[in-house]
């Protein structure tokens, strides 16, 4: 896993280091490449607002990215480094302790995206993980919320989330899943509420990150 210095909400790396984490799992990109997502990351503004579309905050992924020139990183890739400052959010989580553990090698060897984003939701938001208490999900609030492409034909995004459904499945984080269709005029498919079964793998991870999250906010009332 790539080690780098955090301090202040923010980190340095190699272009080299980044490359090398990113070939560990299974993902290989030119450094241009590489150069590139930063720029966008450092571009791209992350908008927040309330249901009536007033304006919350409005940032970059990365606010700040400093690089070194291109000669620099390709000539010396190993010892050009880069400085990246993270959003707000992200820095005030780390600094209030309120991120949760999940599995980032498994997150990292997905090859659907949404399946990482489908680990991602559940490693954050299913606290309660269990045999008996299953996790279900709408098929539309998969795509709403994950920003997955919404195809015309119903069936086409019903094969995208189960594709990805299969997916966890495989990885040992899901045991099973059904599905409980609602139809719409002429029988159409008009969504599908799933039932996610975890596995045992899954739930020690959950009840270990639940456990960090008890010890960290013990730590922070006592620095209080």
């Amino acid at each position: 896993m790539l080690v780098t210095t955090v301090k202040g909400g923010a980190t340095q790396f190699t272009i080299y280091q980044l490359n090398k984490e990113l070939q560990s799992l299974g993902h290989e990109f030119k450094r241009s490449s590489l150069v590139d997502a930063l720029r966008i990351c450092s571009g791209v503004l992350l908008t927040i607002s309330k249901e009536e579309g007033e304006l919350v905050m409005e940032s970059p992924i990365f606010p700040l990215l400093l690089l070194g020139r291109k000669k620099d990183w390709v000539k010396h890739p190993k010892d050009t480094r880069c400085y990246v400052k993270f959003h707000p959010l992200v820095t005030q989580s780390i600094g209030c302790l309120t991120y949760r553990q999940f599995d980032y090698a498994s997150y990292m060897h997905y090859t659907h995206r949404l399946s990482r984003w489908l680990h991602k939701r559940l490693a954050h938001n299913y606290t309660q993980a269990g045999i008996l208490h299953p996790y279900t999900i709408r098929m539309s609030t998969i795509l709403r919320d994950s920003g997955t492409h919404h195809s015309l034909r119903a069936s086409n995004n019903a094969r995208q989330v189960e594709e990805a459904l299969t997916e966890l499945r495989e990885r040992d984080i899901l045991m099973s899943f059904t599905r409980d269709v609602l139809r719409g005029p002429r029988n159409s498919l008009a969504d599908i509420t799933y039932t996610l079964l975890p596995t045992m793998a899954f739930i020690e991870e959950v009840k270990k990150a639940n456990r960090r999250v008890k010890l960290l906010s013990t730590k922070i009332r006592d620095i209080e």
